[in-house]
């Protein structure tokens, strides 16, 4: 597998990667909205036993990247 440094410089390496989700189910389960699909900043926050704001600091340099790998808003 990868390195940790790897993934954290290169963009196309964890683009390869985004589909292999299912690891993450392994660790602990992301909680979700009764719809089953989309998760809030604080579940998010929870699951990475991080803040809110490392969440939405990450969420600001990184946009465009979680974007295109299918983040929605709502």
């Amino acid at each position: 597998m990868y390195n940790e440094s790897v993934l954290l410089e290169s963009r196309s390496m964890r683009t390869g990667l985004s589909d292999r989700d299912e690891v993450l189910d392994k660790v602990k389960a992301l909680a979700l909205a009764p719809d089953g699909v989309h998760a809030t900043t604080p579940d998010v926050a929870d699951y990475f036993e991080v803040t809110e704001s490392t969440v939405n600091n990450l969420l600001d340099r990184h946009r465009e990247e979680l974007t295109d790998n299918g983040l929605r808003v709502l």
